[in-house]
């Protein structure tokens, strides 16, 4: 107990931890604001299940023994921060006990049992994690001096720990207790020492020391595990373990209701906007505080790039060296940053003109000269981005790529005009004609002659609206998957019209690339159609079209429910409106959507389908589900050429080859040509057909 030497630790070290604190506050208030204060008790639950349970650590099968570490080690850490509260109070008070923690309470007993154990079990895992970056080195980490000290700490706390308690027991067991230390004794529940089993073992290494060697000991414990604890705390914010304390917060205000931040609708009319270049992310400044604090709470674990799709076929995406250059980019930035916000902050919009124009002034000198593609992104590392969400899927602690990126498009498109000039031709097809094939609208219903499908112009009373899409109505291979749904849908009494040649683009692959004034120009005219007609229901065989209609058009005023076609025709099989003869023969496999999957949750249905038809069963790919490996369409990917590393499609093709299987069912236009042309390319389209549910289902009907 020395109540002022604790005092100096304690103010020095949390002195400087809150100096260090408060500029990184600063910072992200600098930022621009977002609002992120909804839905409180599903954020904690959130927060409880992702971040405090390590959900997406431990829940994840192909890391399943490194999870366990790292959720082992930060359950540990939780643990102790009780007992070093009561080391700091112990610095004060001798015998300092928390509330409900002393020797009197049961509780007292099974935490200092909890402790001992986590110790011994924090210990061996970070011995792992040691062995596992120095000798394994999965090629996903990046192996760092900051990674070795932290993991020394770490492992230093424990120890000290350990040797601190067992050191205690020596002294009252083997030496009689010269200090009169304190420790539990209680009647009931015996000596505290019957339930550390660890700090036993941990006194044994000990026991030959005499009565003074080991209370040299004590003391030298206590004070090293204060001190290193206090050093531990100032390192964390200045490097990659910043997420130690900003994983918490960061889960916590993570979207909800959709995977990520939707992009916003920008305002398109506003000449400022232009003059100023705040359409889309073009400086460091534009970044909103969320996003700020999505890069603080960067683990650089790697997961992202090891899933990423233009990763692993050597484009020059790779996220977690994207993420660290926008954040040198911000801390480089930080103090000009902080003063642009501050003067942001005096601007008055009934002030002086002249003042106001003055201050303008100084905050455009103060912004960051760098844009940020181009000198802080390369442009080949932004468009090589499929929008997949893999990425974000995986990632620990809910950092939100893709916004950022859709951003920077969006300044590229609108501001700096330089985008991939292999767009022009869709971004045309979609002006002129409504879709990105550039094909007549005229033509748009043209697949539909004969079938006897009802246009809303005609007759608008029906229950559903069939939203064909563009790939449905002008893609050759994709007319064929329509024809199918509409059997499926007459067959099943389903009361349906379509839209014809009122049918636009959604405006998705537009949006993607960056030109929010084209899908703007494409969703208005769709909303007001739909609108117009009273459109409620919508079945969309394409998933891209599916989540523009469900999730962006509301900002814009359109509200519809939307299902997809797989939810649809499960349902029709589940309640008997279809049945089924003869089932697919040969081995079957599923390719998960992104846009499906990831964006909209929806797996089960395609694969009760799949079972349905299938003669002997589904045969999962190694990557599927949450972690399905993208087509490569995405992102407006569809309408530009890889000429950068290996093609995605191949990458999936090849994958899907391995398995053995005579079918690879798709539930989206994109992927069926995608994942076509890629068994082309590696010669196995004779030997594994590509087929949409719709297909497979319109050929087992009864």
């Amino acid at each position: 107990m020395n109540p002022l030497l604790m005092s100096l630790l304690l103010v020095v070290g949390l002195a400087v931890f809150g100096r260090t604190m408060v500029f990184k506050f600063r910072l992200l208030m600098a930022l621009e604001p977002t609002d992120r204060a909804d839905h409180l008790l599903e954020r904690l639950k959130n927060m409880a299940i992702i971040a405090i349970g390590q959900k997406r650590l431990v829940g994840r099968k192909k890391e399943w023994a490194s999870g366990v570490m790292h959720a082992l080690i930060f359950w540990g850490f939780c643990v102790l921060i009780l007992r070093s509260l009561t080391l700091y109070g112990e610095g004060f008070v001798h015998g300092f006990q928390l509330p409900f923690l002393g020797e009197e309470h049961l509780l007292g007993y099974l935490y200092v049992c909890l402790k001992d154990i986590m110790e011994g079990l924090v210990l061996v895992m970070v011995i792992y994690a040691i062995f596992r970056r120095a000798i394994l080195k999965p090629s996903r980490m990046h192996n760092t001096r900051e990674a070795y000290l932290v993991l020394c700490m770490i492992a230093v706390l424990m120890i000290s720990d350990l040797l601190l308690d067992g050191a205690r027991y020596n002294l009252i067991a083997l030496h009689h207790n010269p200090g009169a230390l304190d420790y539990f004794n209680n009647p009931s529940y015996g000596s505290e020492f019957l339930w550390t089993p660890v700090a036993v073992k941990a006194a044994a290494l000990i026991s030959g020391l005499g009565a003074d060697g080991t209370k040299g000991v004590l003391t030298a414990m206590f004070w090293l595990h204060i001190i290193t604890q206090l050093s531990f705390l100032n390192l964390l914010p200045l490097g990659k373990h910043f997420h130690v304390i900003t994983a918490l917060p960061n889960v916590f205000l993570k979207s909800l209701g959709y995977p990520h931040e939707k992009t916003k609708v920008l305002d398109l009319e506003d000449e400022a906007a232009w003059e100023n270049e705040s359409l889309g992310l073009n400086h460091i400044h534009q970044l909103n505080w969320k996003q700020g604090l999505d890069l603080y709470t960067c683990t650089e674990c790697g997961r992202c790039k090891e899933v990423c799709p233009t990763y692993v076929t050597d484009k020059p995406l790779n996220l977690l060296d994207f993420n660290d250059s926008l954040k040198k980019e911000l801390l480089a930035t930080a103090d000009n940053l902080i003063k642009r916000a501050q003067l942001a902050a005096t601007i008055k919009v009934d002030g002086d003109p002249g003042q106001i124009e003055e201050t303008r002034a100084a905050m455009a000198e103060l912004t960051s000269q760098n844009t940020l593609v181009g000198d802080v992104i390369l442009p080949d590392t932004l468009w090589a981005c499929t929008t997949c969400r893999a990425c974000e899927q995986v990632c620990p602690v809910t950092i939100e790529h893709v916004p950022r990126i859709i951003a920077m498009r969006q300044g590229q498109t609108l501001m700096a005009e330089t985008y991939p000039k292999e767009l022009n031709a869709a971004f045309k097809g979609l002006e002129r004609n409504g879709n990105p094939w550039g094909i007549g609208y005229d033509k748009r219903a043209d697949w539909a002659e004969g079938l006897g499908v009802k246009r809303m112009a005609d007759d608008p009373d029906v229950d559903y609206l069939l939203w064909v899409g563009c790939a449905g109505s002008f893609d050759d291979r994709s007319k064929k998957v329509s024809v199918s749904l509409v059997k499926i849908l007459q067959k099943a009494n389903i009361s349906f019209a379509i839209l014809g040649v009122e049918e636009k683009c959604t405006g998705d692959f537009a949006r993607r690339a960056g030109n929010e004034m084209m899908y703007q120009m494409m969703a208005q005219e769709n909303i007001e159609t739909l609108n117009t007609y009273k459109v409620k229901k919508i079945i969309a065989a394409c998933p891209h079209c599916l989540n523009t209609l469900k999730h962006e058009y509301p900002q814009m005023g359109g509200h519809y429910e939307v299902i997809h076609h797989t939810q649809l025709i499960d349902g029709l099989i589940q309640s008997g409106k279809i049945k089924l003869n003869t089932k697919v023969q040969g081995s079957l496999t599923y390719h998960d959507p992104c846009y499906l999957g990831r964006y909209n949750e929806i797996y089960d249905a395609p694969r009760s389908i799949l079972q349905s038809v299938s003669q002997q069963g589904l045969t999962e790919l190694d990557r599927h589900g949450r972690e399905s490996f993208c087509c490569g369409a995405g992102g407006g990917r569809m309408w530009m050429e890889e000429t950068i590393g290996k093609r995605i499609n191949r990458e999936r093709a090849q994958e899907i080859a391995g398995q053995d299987v005579s079918t690879v069912a798709v539930g989206c236009p994109f992927c069926l040509t995608m994942i076509e042309d890629g068994m082309k390319e590696i010669n196995k389209e004779e030997q594994i057909r590509t087929q949409d549910i719709a297909e497979l289902v319109a050929k087992n009907m009864l």
